[in-house]
């Protein structure tokens, strides 16, 4: 199995055809891949992207870090809020870590980072990073925040 595999979609429609890729957002969507195309928002295929190993590595890892969490969440057990707190906490290792692959997304075509929302919850006022002004998001999402390339 070549590395590729682990991020690759299970069926064709999942899969991003956009003739050109102009950016990316990595998502956690209970998808097979959290790399999606900020066009389609399918899935890109990784091997198109020119992603090393390592950093396909890297992307699977933080998929299931972020998957244990939101399945936690989703359970509404004893778990939910503290899995809640991890997935909104700007310092805690998901988030740290998903920025930082997003960054290295960004080195193959320009990417933004989904940040968690709570749908029951308001939206933020703020960037929960920066603590900056969020901006209403053009295409995806309901806010941005442009300096540190998260979508809410």
């Amino acid at each position: 199995m070549d590395c590729y595999e682990k991020l690759r979609p299970f069926t064709e429609y999942e899969t991003c055809n956009c003739p050109e890729i102009h950016g990316l957002i990595l998502v956690f969507d209970l998808s097979p891949s959290p790399i999606s195309c900020s066009n389609c928002r399918r899935i890109v295929d990784p091997e198109r992207l020119g992603l090393t190993c390592e950093i396909v590595d890297s992307v699977a890892r933080w998929q299931a870090a972020f998957g244990g969490l939101y399945q936690l969440w989703l359970d509404s057990g004893e778990y939910e809020r503290w899995a809640k707190e991890r997935m909104l906490d700007p310092q805690g290792q998901v988030n740290v870590d998903g920025i930082l692959l997003a960054n290295q997304l960004a080195r193959f075509r320009p990417a933004q980072y989904w940040w968690f929302h709570d749908t029951d919850d308001e939206l933020p006022l703020k960037c929960p990073r920066c603590q900056g002004e969020l901006q209403p998001s053009a295409k995806y999402g309901n806010v941005q925040c442009g300096p540190c390339g998260i979508l809410i």
